[in-house]
């Protein structure tokens, strides 16, 4: 992903608004984006969350290029005020012949966003850094390192419900086994069913 440092943000957003189809609100352009290029549409301190920021200042910079305007967008009002307004942008026939000129760049880019899935960004990533996983890896046991600590790598309250517990460590029991052959899976498998044991979750 570094080589696409070189490449303007401006431009990699534009591959991204092309690849959800040329049209699309911000959040679905700012996850987009982060997908095929995480390093370069990241939170600084949380690198598993897309900054809808960067995208929005630089779909700006597209409607504003000094060659024509690459990008439009439309406020949509919703019937119910509460809801606000929901902006939506456009690529335009400027923006698709600049997406045309970084085929190249696109055929790169779609593979590498499978690499590291969403899934592993959202689910997998936290728990990696988290201290209960790494106390873990220590050779901590689980049960010394506690139901509340177990639960905040999975991003968790010690209150939630049953329910939202068992379909979060079942989510990502499956995107662990997803994982392949990747050397944390076996020790992240372990510590999701040791977790499930020690504390009956």
């Amino acid at each position: 992903m570094n080589d696409f440092a070189a490449v303007p943000k401006t431009y990699l957003v534009l591959v991204a608004l092309h690849d959800v189809g040329g049209e699309a609100d911000l959040e679905t352009i700012a996850v987009r984006a982060w997908e095929m290029f995480p390093q370069q549409f990241c939170w600084r301190q949380y690198p598993q969350y897309p900054d809808k920021d960067i995208v929005r200042i630089n779909l700006s910079d597209a409607k504003r290029d000094p060659g024509g305007a690459l990008v439009v967008d439309t406020d949509l009002r919703h019937s119910n005020p509460q809801e606000g307004r929901l902006k939506r942008y456009a690529l335009t026939p400027l923006g698709r012949e600049k997406v045309n000129e970084l085929k190249e760049l696109l055929e790169v880019a779609r593979p590498s966003a499978s690499r590291v899935s969403l899934d592993h960004r959202r689910l997998i990533m936290p728990i990696l850094g988290s201290e209960a996983f790494t106390q873990f890896s220590a050779g901590v046991a689980i049960e010394m390192i506690g139901r509340e600590a177990f639960l905040r790598a999975f991003k968790l309250f010690g209150d939630a419900s049953p329910y939202v517990i068992s379909a979060r460590l079942a989510r990502t029991e499956a995107a662990v086994a997803e994982e392949g052959h990747a050397p944390e899976r076996d020790k992240l498998t372990t510590f999701i069913e040791g977790g499930r044991r020690a504390f009956g979750l």
